[in-house]
């Protein structure tokens, strides 16, 4: 059932851009979860963020900064302050930060690396909340810009965050793992379960809306696909990915240069699932047990 609904194969469905915009304006209301209050605001450059607090909660300056997935073509949707609302309960006075980055096609790469950073220093700068307050995630092309604002943070020598939680990042716009192949059969959302990636159909997806992020930039810079990327020097780590997902290897690549870099970083997998799978959280118990490990991160993270 997935598979006709959630999926986005450009090759399968050459449509799916105009319905994938379309599908997430309709769900970009801006009525805050039962329990607590939303802001939508913008900075000084004009970068637009929304703020999350539990009611009546007096702000501590720990943070939870996320960017949110959906090919960079996606706008920021309830669902993703629902999923995050709730780790403003896991230590005194959290509040949510969610960038709500400019969207393709109107802008691509460095745009929303630009507008992540600019963000950063409201946060930092403006305000003065110590870097070790602020835990970033993301998920999917979401994750994929948590990465790329860590690596400019890291060669920029600006502080590290407390650490990084990341949810089935893409972070390799070469489509070159494994992965991408043996589960392109399997994977609900990218894949198809009638096709084969290799030859003509990986240059198509390649070549496809789904990479237009990149623009005339080179697909290996770090910043693009961040798989390329030195992490020495990163900040602890929480990664997630689903094991049919094509974009498996994605996560298992920064994992594993992670933890050869010496970074504190912990991986967990799900067999049978999918892409993001963790922000299902209504719907399968895989979902809701990484939901709570990562509530477990995130509460030993602000001790």
């Amino acid at each position: 059932m997935m598979m006709r609904a959630q999926n986005i194969n450009p090759i399968a469905h050459p449509e799916m851009q105009k319905k994938m915009k379309a599908m997430s304006a309709k769900y970009c209301h801006t009525k805050p979860k039962k329990g607590y209050t939303l802001e939508c605001l913008t900075t000084e450059s004009g970068t637009k963020y929304q703020r999350i607090k539990k009611e009546n909660a007096v702000s501590s300056g720990k943070v939870i900064y996320y960017t949110h997935g959906g090919c960079y073509i996606s706008s920021l949707t309830y669902n993703y302050r629902d999923f995050c609302a709730p780790f403003c309960d896991l230590a005194e006075g959290v509040e949510i930060i969610l960038l709500d980055y400019t969207l393709m096609p109107d802008s691509g790469y460095p745009t929303q690396l630009n507008e992540a950073l600019d963000l950063w220093d409201e946060l930092t700068v403006k305000r003065k909340i110590d870097p070790k307050n602020i835990i970033i995630g993301g998920d999917s092309s979401g994750g994929n810009l948590a990465l790329a604002l860590i690596l400019k943070l890291k060669d920029t020598e600006r502080e590290q965050p407390n650490s990084i939680f990341l949810l089935s990042p893409w972070t390799d716009m070469t489509a070159s793992g494994e992965s991408y192949v043996k589960n392109y059969q399997r994977d609900v959302e990218i894949g198809d379960r009638n096709g084969a990636f290799e030859g003509h159909t990986k240059r198509k997806l390649l070549n496809s809306y789904l990479y237009d992020y990149i623009g005339i930039n080179d697909r290996t810079d770090p910043y693009i696909s961040p798989a390329f990327a030195d992490y020495s020097g990163f900040p602890p780590m929480l990664l997630f990915a689903g094991e049919d997902e094509m974009l498996l290897d994605d996560t298992l690549t920064v994992y594993k240069k992670a933890k050869e870099s010496g970074v504190e970083v912990t991986l967990e997998t799900q067999p049978k699932m999918f892409h993001s799978y963790v922000l299902y959280t209504n719907y399968m118990p895989e979902s809701r047990h990484s939901y709570q490990t990562l509530k477990n991160f995130i509460t030993g993270r602000f001790k």
